[in-house]
């Protein structure tokens, strides 16, 4: 409630950062009693300034319907705007708008495009995605190696699923095949490591 009170006297004032916190109170009814609509008022003060975050959360609001009529074309207007900021979420979200075909014409070329920048900045969620996208070859030509190492970030990450993907994959693929692949996703994996403390 105290934190209500001081991100409300500073969102007042316009500061962005609290009008995406004070939308966050709203969105999971900490503070204050739950209430999306509200959620999305302040969501959206501080997305039209540019907040990343904010833009992130109005788009999940457009996509599940949530205080506002689902318009996906909405959501993916919103994802888009945090997802050129690099926002991996938002970059992720609008992956999977790309392959859904929701909001946007569906295209795999550019789904993989969000994907792997999300997945480059440690996001488990499209590293597991774009693991499918080469173990199907949508949008990218079908390279198990690839496939298979996407898939093993994502399960280091904590993407618990992709183990069952692994598994079919290796029945797929040689010994060297697979050693190549595991050295490929190290490779990968210290990139992200890297790139994380940059």
């Amino acid at each position: 409630k105290e934190a209500v009170k001081w991100y409300r006297i500073s969102a007042d004032q316009g500061d962005a950062d609290a009008q995406y916190n004070l939308g966050l109170m709203y969105d999971n009814g900490a503070g204050v009693p739950q209430d999306y609509k509200e959620a999305v008022k302040w969501y959206r003060m501080s997305a039209d300034q540019g907040q990343a975050e904010a833009q992130t959360n109005l788009g999940f609001m457009y996509a599940n319907g949530t205080g506002v009529p689902q318009d996906y074309k909405e959501a993916a207007k919103w994802y888009r705007m945090s997802a050129d900021q690099g926002e991996a979420l938002a970059q992720y979200n609008l992956g999977l708008m790309y392959t859904n075909g929701a909001g946007v014409p569906q295209d795999y070329k550019e789904a993989v495009k969000w994907y792997r920048m999300s997945a480059d900045q440690g996001d488990a969620d499209a590293q597991y995605s774009l693991g499918l996208m080469y173990h199907n070859g949508e949008g990218v030509l079908q390279d198990y190696k690839e496939a298979y190492a996407w898939l093993g970030v994502a399960k280091a990450n904590g993407y618990e699923n992709a183990e069952e993907n692994l598994s079919f994959l290796m029945k797929e693929m040689t010994k060297e095949q697979i050693a190549d692949a595991m050295s490929l996703a190290t490779e990968i994996q210290n990139r992200i490591e890297a790139n994380k403390k940059d």
